[in-house]
Protein backbone atom coordinates (compact mmCIF):
# COMPACT_ATOMS: atom_id res chain seq x y z
CA UNK A 1 0.00 0.00 0.00
CA UNK A 2 1.45 3.05 -0.71
CA UNK A 3 1.08 6.11 1.37
CA UNK A 4 -0.07 9.38 -0.02
CA UNK A 5 0.29 12.16 2.78
CA UNK A 6 -2.97 13.59 3.66
CA UNK A 7 -5.02 11.13 1.52
CA UNK A 8 -6.48 8.68 4.09
CA UNK A 9 -6.39 11.38 6.73
CA UNK A 10 -9.08 13.17 4.93
CA UNK A 11 -11.17 10.98 4.11
CA UNK A 12 -11.86 10.32 7.96
CA UNK A 13 -11.82 13.77 8.88
CA UNK A 14 -15.41 15.36 10.03
CA UNK A 15 -16.05 19.05 8.34
CA UNK A 16 -14.20 22.20 10.50
CA UNK A 17 -17.24 23.22 12.08
CA UNK A 18 -17.88 20.25 13.98
CA UNK A 19 -14.14 19.35 14.67
CA UNK A 20 -13.63 22.70 16.28
CA UNK A 21 -16.55 21.97 17.92
CA UNK A 22 -17.84 18.50 18.95
CA UNK A 23 -16.08 14.98 18.75
CA UNK A 24 -16.81 12.74 15.97
CA UNK A 25 -19.69 10.94 16.31
CA UNK A 26 -21.34 12.90 18.92
CA UNK A 27 -24.76 11.28 19.92
CA UNK A 28 -23.35 7.76 20.06
CA UNK A 29 -20.58 8.99 22.78
CA UNK A 30 -20.93 7.63 26.11
CA UNK A 31 -18.48 10.21 27.24
CA UNK A 32 -19.49 12.69 25.41
CA UNK A 33 -23.15 12.53 27.07
CA UNK A 34 -21.40 12.40 30.35
CA UNK A 35 -19.30 15.45 29.90
CA UNK A 36 -22.15 17.39 29.06
CA UNK A 37 -24.11 16.21 32.05
CA UNK A 38 -21.06 17.60 33.93
CA UNK A 39 -20.78 20.82 32.54
CA UNK A 40 -24.38 21.72 32.72
CA UNK A 41 -24.28 20.29 36.56
CA UNK A 42 -21.95 23.38 38.15
CA UNK A 43 -24.48 25.44 36.75
CA UNK A 44 -27.20 24.25 38.94
CA UNK A 45 -25.07 24.54 42.00
CA UNK A 46 -23.95 28.04 41.24
CA UNK A 47 -26.75 29.33 41.93
CA UNK A 48 -26.30 30.97 45.69
CA UNK A 49 -24.92 34.37 45.31
CA UNK A 50 -21.37 35.28 47.20
CA UNK A 51 -23.59 37.31 49.65
CA UNK A 52 -25.79 35.06 50.48
CA UNK A 53 -22.72 32.51 50.79
CA UNK A 54 -20.67 34.83 53.40
CA UNK A 55 -24.14 36.04 55.48
CA UNK A 56 -24.40 31.82 55.77
CA UNK A 57 -21.04 31.37 57.19
CA UNK A 58 -20.87 34.24 59.69
CA UNK A 59 -24.11 32.95 60.66
CA UNK A 60 -23.05 29.56 60.94
CA UNK A 61 -19.48 30.10 62.33
CA UNK A 62 -19.81 29.77 66.47
CA UNK A 63 -16.50 32.12 67.10
CA UNK A 64 -18.61 34.71 65.50
CA UNK A 65 -21.35 33.86 67.70
CA UNK A 66 -19.02 33.80 70.65
CA UNK A 67 -17.67 36.79 69.87
CA UNK A 68 -21.25 38.54 70.13
CA UNK A 69 -22.29 36.98 73.44
CA UNK A 70 -18.63 38.26 74.85
CA UNK A 71 -19.37 42.00 73.44
CA UNK A 72 -23.24 41.64 74.90
CA UNK A 73 -22.01 40.35 77.97
CA UNK A 74 -19.57 43.38 78.08
CA UNK A 75 -22.13 45.88 77.60
CA UNK A 76 -24.52 44.28 80.65
CA UNK A 77 -21.15 44.46 82.81
CA UNK A 78 -20.61 48.16 81.89
CA UNK A 79 -24.35 48.89 82.27
CA UNK A 80 -24.05 47.13 85.73
CA UNK A 81 -20.55 49.10 87.47
CA UNK A 82 -22.10 52.21 86.84
CA UNK A 83 -23.42 52.31 89.95
CA UNK A 84 -23.90 53.89 93.36
CA UNK A 85 -21.66 51.57 95.16
CA UNK A 86 -18.71 48.83 94.10
CA UNK A 87 -20.21 46.01 95.85
CA UNK A 88 -23.84 44.76 97.90
CA UNK A 89 -24.46 45.91 101.12
CA UNK A 90 -22.89 43.80 103.90
CA UNK A 91 -24.86 42.32 107.14
CA UNK A 92 -23.26 41.45 110.47
CA UNK A 93 -24.56 40.27 113.90
CA UNK A 94 -23.63 39.20 117.07
CA UNK A 95 -25.28 37.54 120.26
CA UNK A 96 -23.58 37.26 123.43
CA UNK A 97 -24.77 35.44 126.31
CA UNK A 98 -23.22 34.99 129.68
CA UNK A 99 -26.38 32.33 130.59
CA UNK A 100 -23.71 29.70 128.81
CA UNK A 101 -21.05 29.80 131.09
CA UNK A 102 -23.37 29.37 134.42
CA UNK A 103 -23.17 33.64 135.04
CA UNK A 104 -25.52 34.75 137.63
CA UNK A 105 -25.29 38.11 136.32
CA UNK A 106 -27.71 37.68 133.02
CA UNK A 107 -25.90 39.41 131.07
CA UNK A 108 -26.92 39.49 127.23
CA UNK A 109 -25.49 41.34 124.10
CA UNK A 110 -27.29 41.60 120.36
CA UNK A 111 -25.58 43.53 117.71
CA UNK A 112 -26.13 44.18 114.18
CA UNK A 113 -25.07 46.01 111.83
CA UNK A 114 -25.30 46.68 107.58
CA UNK A 115 -22.50 48.86 105.93
CA UNK A 116 -21.83 49.42 101.82
CA UNK A 117 -18.69 49.80 100.58
CA UNK A 118 -17.36 53.12 98.66
CA UNK A 119 -15.76 53.93 95.34
CA UNK A 120 -12.23 55.42 96.25
CA UNK A 121 -11.43 58.39 93.83
CA UNK A 122 -12.15 57.98 90.50
CA UNK A 123 -12.22 54.23 90.83
CA UNK A 124 -16.11 54.00 89.69
CA UNK A 125 -15.39 56.26 86.82
CA UNK A 126 -12.36 54.09 85.73
CA UNK A 127 -14.19 50.88 85.88
CA UNK A 128 -17.05 51.93 84.06
CA UNK A 129 -14.38 53.26 81.22
CA UNK A 130 -12.62 49.67 81.59
CA UNK A 131 -15.62 47.81 81.07
CA UNK A 132 -16.83 49.70 77.98
CA UNK A 133 -13.23 49.20 76.60
CA UNK A 134 -13.97 45.60 76.83
CA UNK A 135 -17.59 46.01 75.44
CA UNK A 136 -14.96 47.52 72.50
CA UNK A 137 -12.71 44.50 72.32
CA UNK A 138 -15.40 41.92 71.95
CA UNK A 139 -17.01 44.13 69.02
CA UNK A 140 -13.87 44.54 66.96
CA UNK A 141 -13.15 40.52 67.46
CA UNK A 142 -16.39 40.22 66.40
CA UNK A 143 -15.54 42.12 63.25
CA UNK A 144 -12.28 40.40 63.13
CA UNK A 145 -13.94 37.19 63.15
CA UNK A 146 -16.20 37.93 60.09
CA UNK A 147 -13.37 39.25 58.24
CA UNK A 148 -11.33 36.36 59.02
CA UNK A 149 -14.45 33.74 58.08
CA UNK A 150 -15.33 35.94 54.51
CA UNK A 151 -11.08 35.63 53.54
CA UNK A 152 -11.41 31.89 54.61
CA UNK A 153 -14.27 31.03 52.92
CA UNK A 154 -13.39 33.50 49.44
CA UNK A 155 -10.39 31.11 49.34
CA UNK A 156 -12.05 28.13 49.28
CA UNK A 157 -14.50 29.66 46.66
CA UNK A 158 -11.73 30.94 44.68
CA UNK A 159 -10.11 27.28 44.85
CA UNK A 160 -13.10 25.83 43.54
CA UNK A 161 -13.83 27.94 40.59
CA UNK A 162 -10.25 27.70 39.36
CA UNK A 163 -10.54 23.92 39.67
CA UNK A 164 -14.33 24.29 38.03
CA UNK A 165 -12.10 26.41 35.05
CA UNK A 166 -9.15 23.73 35.05
CA UNK A 167 -11.46 20.73 34.32
CA UNK A 168 -13.63 22.59 31.68
CA UNK A 169 -10.39 23.37 29.79
CA UNK A 170 -8.84 19.73 30.49
CA UNK A 171 -12.09 18.28 29.35
CA UNK A 172 -11.95 20.33 26.12
CA UNK A 173 -8.69 19.56 25.70
CA UNK A 174 -9.84 15.94 25.96
CA UNK A 175 -12.47 16.16 23.54
CA UNK A 176 -9.85 17.33 20.87
CA UNK A 177 -7.34 14.09 21.61
CA UNK A 178 -9.81 11.97 21.61
CA UNK A 179 -10.57 12.63 17.61
CA UNK A 180 -6.86 12.69 17.46
CA UNK A 181 -6.62 9.42 19.20
CA UNK A 182 -9.41 7.93 16.78
CA UNK A 183 -7.86 9.21 14.06
CA UNK A 184 -4.57 7.91 15.01
CA UNK A 185 -5.66 4.18 15.89
CA UNK A 186 -7.08 4.40 12.19
CA UNK A 187 -4.52 5.53 10.92
CA UNK A 188 -2.05 2.72 12.97
CA UNK A 189 -4.36 0.18 11.55
CA UNK A 190 -4.20 1.63 8.16
CA UNK A 191 -0.02 1.03 8.80
CA UNK A 192 0.15 5.00 7.89
CA UNK A 193 1.91 6.04 11.03
CA UNK A 194 4.37 4.21 13.36
CA UNK A 195 2.99 3.09 16.96
CA UNK A 196 5.32 4.95 18.55
CA UNK A 197 3.38 7.99 17.35
CA UNK A 198 0.54 6.27 18.28
CA UNK A 199 1.57 5.28 21.70
CA UNK A 200 2.40 8.91 22.22
CA UNK A 201 -1.16 9.79 21.47
CA UNK A 202 -2.53 7.83 23.88
CA UNK A 203 -0.22 8.51 26.80
CA UNK A 204 -0.72 11.68 26.54
CA UNK A 205 -4.56 11.04 26.40
CA UNK A 206 -4.17 8.90 29.37
CA UNK A 207 -2.37 11.69 31.40
CA UNK A 208 -5.08 14.37 30.40
CA UNK A 209 -7.45 11.95 32.24
CA UNK A 210 -5.18 10.95 35.28
CA UNK A 211 -5.18 15.02 35.41
CA UNK A 212 -9.30 15.17 35.72
CA UNK A 213 -9.63 12.90 38.40
CA UNK A 214 -7.42 14.95 40.54
CA UNK A 215 -8.68 18.04 39.72
CA UNK A 216 -11.94 16.03 40.57
CA UNK A 217 -11.18 15.02 44.15
CA UNK A 218 -9.49 18.41 45.12
CA UNK A 219 -13.00 19.91 43.75
CA UNK A 220 -15.05 17.45 45.54
CA UNK A 221 -12.68 17.95 48.78
CA UNK A 222 -13.18 21.76 48.46
CA UNK A 223 -16.75 21.62 48.24
CA UNK A 224 -17.04 19.86 51.28
CA UNK A 225 -14.92 22.31 53.47
CA UNK A 226 -17.62 24.87 51.82
CA UNK A 227 -20.38 23.02 53.18
CA UNK A 228 -19.05 23.07 56.38
CA UNK A 229 -19.10 26.70 56.19
CA UNK A 230 -21.68 27.64 54.58
CA UNK A 231 -24.16 24.44 54.61
CA UNK A 232 -24.16 23.80 50.90
CA UNK A 233 -21.61 22.37 48.63
CA UNK A 234 -22.57 25.07 45.91
CA UNK A 235 -20.04 27.23 44.21
CA UNK A 236 -21.68 31.12 44.55
CA UNK A 237 -20.10 32.70 41.22
CA UNK A 238 -17.43 34.70 41.96
CA UNK A 239 -16.70 36.06 38.10
CA UNK A 240 -20.08 38.29 38.22
CA UNK A 241 -17.61 41.26 40.18
CA UNK A 242 -15.34 43.28 38.45
CA UNK A 243 -13.48 46.98 39.19
CA UNK A 244 -16.83 48.52 39.03
CA UNK A 245 -18.30 47.29 42.32
CA UNK A 246 -15.65 49.22 43.62
CA UNK A 247 -16.25 52.11 42.17
CA UNK A 248 -19.74 52.27 42.66
CA UNK A 249 -19.58 51.76 46.69
CA UNK A 250 -16.78 53.87 46.80
CA UNK A 251 -14.47 51.08 48.40
CA UNK A 252 -11.28 52.88 50.15
CA UNK A 253 -8.55 50.29 50.61
CA UNK A 254 -7.38 52.04 53.84
CA UNK A 255 -5.36 50.14 56.18
CA UNK A 256 -6.39 52.06 59.17
CA UNK A 257 -10.55 50.61 58.81
CA UNK A 258 -8.82 47.75 59.14
CA UNK A 259 -11.06 45.65 62.06
CA UNK A 260 -7.94 43.56 63.24
CA UNK A 261 -6.07 47.15 63.26
CA UNK A 262 -9.37 48.16 64.99
CA UNK A 263 -8.99 45.41 67.67
CA UNK A 264 -5.35 45.74 68.33
CA UNK A 265 -5.72 49.38 69.05
CA UNK A 266 -9.02 48.02 71.33
CA UNK A 267 -6.95 46.03 73.28
CA UNK A 268 -3.81 48.76 73.61
CA UNK A 269 -7.14 51.11 75.46
CA UNK A 270 -8.56 47.68 77.32
CA UNK A 271 -4.92 47.40 78.71
CA UNK A 272 -4.55 51.00 79.50
CA UNK A 273 -8.11 51.08 81.08
CA UNK A 274 -7.17 47.88 83.26
CA UNK A 275 -4.25 50.08 84.64
CA UNK A 276 -6.42 53.13 85.17
CA UNK A 277 -8.41 50.33 87.59
CA UNK A 278 -5.54 49.27 89.41
CA UNK A 279 -3.83 53.10 89.90
CA UNK A 280 -7.43 53.54 91.39
CA UNK A 281 -7.61 51.20 93.70
CA UNK A 282 -4.80 51.82 95.82
CA UNK A 283 -6.23 50.35 99.02
CA UNK A 284 -9.18 48.40 100.02
CA UNK A 285 -12.81 50.29 99.64
CA UNK A 286 -13.72 51.68 103.04
CA UNK A 287 -16.93 51.03 104.40
CA UNK A 288 -19.85 53.12 106.05
CA UNK A 289 -22.90 51.67 107.74
CA UNK A 290 -25.29 51.67 110.86
CA UNK A 291 -24.66 49.13 113.55
CA UNK A 292 -27.65 48.96 116.61
CA UNK A 293 -26.51 46.97 119.65
CA UNK A 294 -29.37 45.70 122.28
CA UNK A 295 -27.66 44.94 125.73
CA UNK A 296 -29.80 43.36 128.52
CA UNK A 297 -28.47 43.40 131.89
CA UNK A 298 -30.51 43.34 135.42
CA UNK A 299 -30.94 46.91 136.42
CA UNK A 300 -29.08 48.55 133.53
CA UNK A 301 -31.02 52.29 132.44
CA UNK A 302 -29.16 51.61 128.96
CA UNK A 303 -30.42 48.81 126.76
CA UNK A 304 -29.90 49.94 123.28
CA UNK A 305 -27.71 51.63 121.62
CA UNK A 306 -27.01 52.66 117.84
CA UNK A 307 -23.89 54.12 116.28
CA UNK A 308 -22.19 54.41 112.89
CA UNK A 309 -20.23 51.52 111.73
CA UNK A 310 -17.04 53.06 109.41
CA UNK A 311 -14.14 50.01 108.47
CA UNK A 312 -11.14 51.53 106.20
CA UNK A 313 -7.90 49.22 104.91
CA UNK A 314 -4.77 50.89 104.47
CA UNK A 315 -2.53 51.24 101.46
CA UNK A 316 -0.11 48.50 101.00
CA UNK A 317 2.49 48.70 98.64
CA UNK A 318 3.27 44.97 98.53
CA UNK A 319 -0.22 44.12 96.98
CA UNK A 320 -0.24 47.54 95.33
CA UNK A 321 2.29 47.83 92.98
CA UNK A 322 2.62 44.23 91.79
CA UNK A 323 -1.09 44.83 90.55
CA UNK A 324 0.59 48.40 88.52
CA UNK A 325 3.51 46.39 87.51
CA UNK A 326 0.90 43.55 85.33
CA UNK A 327 -0.67 46.56 83.94
CA UNK A 328 2.24 48.14 82.57
CA UNK A 329 3.32 44.87 81.02
CA UNK A 330 -0.24 44.72 79.85
CA UNK A 331 0.07 47.94 78.34
CA UNK A 332 3.53 47.20 76.65
CA UNK A 333 2.48 43.70 75.17
CA UNK A 334 -0.81 45.53 74.15
CA UNK A 335 1.14 48.87 72.03
CA UNK A 336 3.47 45.91 70.44
CA UNK A 337 0.77 44.03 69.21
CA UNK A 338 -1.09 46.93 67.80
CA UNK A 339 2.14 47.94 66.27
CA UNK A 340 2.91 44.52 64.58
CA UNK A 341 -0.88 44.74 63.71
CA UNK A 342 -0.23 47.76 61.46
CA UNK A 343 2.64 46.72 59.41
CA UNK A 344 1.25 43.15 59.26
CA UNK A 345 -1.85 44.69 57.82
CA UNK A 346 0.15 47.15 55.31
CA UNK A 347 2.10 44.64 54.18
CA UNK A 348 -0.99 42.77 53.29
CA UNK A 349 -2.39 45.51 51.75
CA UNK A 350 0.83 46.47 49.48
CA UNK A 351 0.02 42.52 48.41
CA UNK A 352 -3.54 42.51 47.22
CA UNK A 353 -2.95 45.96 45.39
CA UNK A 354 0.08 44.55 43.79
CA UNK A 355 -1.56 41.01 43.30
CA UNK A 356 -4.65 42.67 41.73
CA UNK A 357 -2.47 44.42 38.82
CA UNK A 358 -0.10 41.86 38.24
CA UNK A 359 -3.30 39.30 37.66
CA UNK A 360 -5.02 41.78 35.19
CA UNK A 361 -1.28 41.99 33.45
CA UNK A 362 -1.41 38.20 33.55
CA UNK A 363 -4.81 37.65 32.52
CA UNK A 364 -4.19 40.08 29.35
CA UNK A 365 -0.66 38.31 28.35
CA UNK A 366 -1.70 35.11 28.68
CA UNK A 367 -5.04 35.94 26.78
CA UNK A 368 -3.07 36.53 23.73
CA UNK A 369 -0.77 33.83 24.29
CA UNK A 370 -3.64 31.37 25.00
CA UNK A 371 -5.07 32.60 21.38
CA UNK A 372 -1.24 32.44 19.77
CA UNK A 373 -0.83 28.66 21.04
CA UNK A 374 -4.58 27.31 20.20
CA UNK A 375 -3.89 28.92 16.63
CA UNK A 376 -0.20 26.86 16.44
CA UNK A 377 -1.74 23.88 18.12
CA UNK A 378 -4.99 23.90 15.28
CA UNK A 379 -2.22 24.47 12.46
CA UNK A 380 0.06 21.55 13.48
CA UNK A 381 -2.62 19.53 13.80
CA UNK A 382 -3.17 20.10 10.11
CA UNK A 383 -0.02 19.56 9.73
CA UNK A 384 0.52 16.24 11.02
CA UNK A 385 -2.34 15.15 9.28
CA UNK A 386 -1.14 15.59 6.01
CA UNK A 387 2.04 14.40 7.42
CA UNK A 388 4.25 17.02 7.48
CA UNK A 389 4.97 17.47 11.26
CA UNK A 390 5.37 14.52 13.61
CA UNK A 391 2.83 13.97 16.19
CA UNK A 392 5.04 14.69 18.84
CA UNK A 393 4.61 18.35 17.93
CA UNK A 394 1.82 18.63 17.71
CA UNK A 395 1.24 17.33 21.19
CA UNK A 396 3.55 19.64 22.84
CA UNK A 397 1.64 22.43 20.94
CA UNK A 398 -1.22 21.47 22.46
CA UNK A 399 -0.01 20.73 25.90
CA UNK A 400 1.49 24.36 25.44
CA UNK A 401 -2.24 25.60 24.77
CA UNK A 402 -3.53 23.65 27.57
CA UNK A 403 -0.99 25.15 30.14
CA UNK A 404 -1.82 28.99 28.82
CA UNK A 405 -5.19 28.38 29.28
CA UNK A 406 -4.66 27.01 32.82
CA UNK A 407 -2.87 30.19 33.69
CA UNK A 408 -5.31 32.40 31.80
CA UNK A 409 -8.43 30.83 34.00
CA UNK A 410 -6.04 31.29 37.29
CA UNK A 411 -5.41 34.92 36.59
CA UNK A 412 -8.96 35.29 35.81
CA UNK A 413 -10.08 34.24 39.10
CA UNK A 414 -7.52 35.57 41.66
CA UNK A 415 -8.34 39.26 40.41
CA UNK A 416 -11.70 38.59 40.90
CA UNK A 417 -10.87 37.54 44.32
CA UNK A 418 -8.86 40.14 45.11
CA UNK A 419 -11.76 42.70 44.29
CA UNK A 420 -14.01 40.53 47.12
CA UNK A 421 -10.95 40.60 49.39
CA UNK A 422 -10.51 44.33 49.27
CA UNK A 423 -14.41 45.10 50.04
CA UNK A 424 -14.35 42.74 52.81
CA UNK A 425 -11.14 44.71 54.35
CA UNK A 426 -13.22 47.65 53.79
CA UNK A 427 -16.22 46.09 56.14
CA UNK A 428 -18.25 45.12 53.40
CA UNK A 429 -20.67 42.51 52.01
CA UNK A 430 -19.91 41.85 48.22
Amino acid sequence: MTFIPGRAFSRCRPPAFYRKRFPAEPLRSARFVLLCVMAFAPLKASAETLHEALIRAWTADPETHSAAVDAQAAHKTARAVDSWFPAGPLLAGEYLDDHFIGSKVGYTTYQGSVSVPLWLPGQGSATVRSAEADEAVATARGKVRKLLTGVQLLDLISSATILQKELANLEMTGILLDHVTRTSRRALQAGEIGGADHDAVVAEREDLESQIADRRQALDNTRAQIEVMTGTDAVPDLMTLDGRVLTARTVALDPRNDPRIEMAEAQSRSAKATYDVAKHSYMPNPEIGVQVMRQEQYGSPWDTQVGVQFQVGLPSEAQNAPKLMNGVKAIGAADRDAELARRNVRVEYRRIRSQLTSALDILHHSQITQKALDDRATQLERAWQVGEMPVIEYLRARRAALDARQRSAQADVIWHAAIVRVMLMAGQTP
